[in-house]
């Protein structure tokens, strides 16, 4: 109980009515992915996620989902048979962009990179736990998106037993699209890409920002 307290004082501390500004990107981003906190109010086929307070599930198409917090749309894919196959990579630190980051704890690894956008927004790219969200924000939403981002993706639990039956039927790797999330995007494509593969959803469809980038 006292660990799900402590993941709540962090999320309202950071993803809340606190300044972010005085929290530097490392620190915010190491002290969410450092919390270990078991929480999830999310299960999908294979695994199980926490969902922070105040965001809203678009859509879901197997395991890629859209998510939003106001008028921001988070893009999540997890990959399951990367995780059932234990598949390792590692990361080349950049100088050229405006984040780039390493992640590590214990056997969890991944990686941060925010890029700015030919409109002066920012965008993000949060690898780790086997499971990707790419976002493009404006300046003054910067942290907080680090910060939802890291919340969801730092909190995914995998259900061994239910994926070792989804591969031996082989429905994992029909329906898992072919995605490398362990390679950084492209930032001048991709968002035509995402209306083709999980079709327009209704709800302010057109506030979809026309800058997500995505290979």
């Amino acid at each position: 109980m006292k660990k799900v307290l402590v993941l709540f004082f962090l999320l309202f501390m950071m993803c809340g009515c606190a300044n972010l500004n005085t929290f530097s990107y490392e620190t915010l981003l190491d002290e969410v992915f450092s919390s270990n906190v078991n929480v999830t109010n999310e299960q999908r086929k294979g695994y199980l996620y926490y969902l922070p307070k105040g965001m809203r599930i678009m859509k879901t198409v197997e395991s890629n989902e859209i998510l939003a917090k106001e008028n921001i749309y988070y893009y999540l894919y997890v990959d399951r048979v990367s995780y059932y196959n234990k598949v390792k990579a590692d990361y080349a630190l950049k100088s050229d962009v405006v984040l780039s980051k390493k992640l590590e704890n214990g056997d969890q690894f991944g990686y941060v990179e925010v890029k700015k956008t030919t409109n002066e927004k920012y965008f993000i790219e949060i690898m780790y736990n086997y499971a990707k969200i790419e976002v493009i924000v404006p300046s003054r939403k910067l942290e907080e998106a680090l910060c939802y981002s890291a919340s969801i993706l730092s909190s995914i639990k995998y259900q061994d037993t239910v994926l070792k039956s989804l591969m031996e039927e082989d429905s994992l790797k029909a329906n898992e699209m072919e995605y490398n999330i362990f390679e950084t995007a492209d930032t001048e494509s991709g968002y035509l890409q995402i209306a083709e593969e999980y079709g327009r959803y209704e709800e302010k469809s057109e506030s979809v920002d026309p800058d997500f980038i995505r290979r």
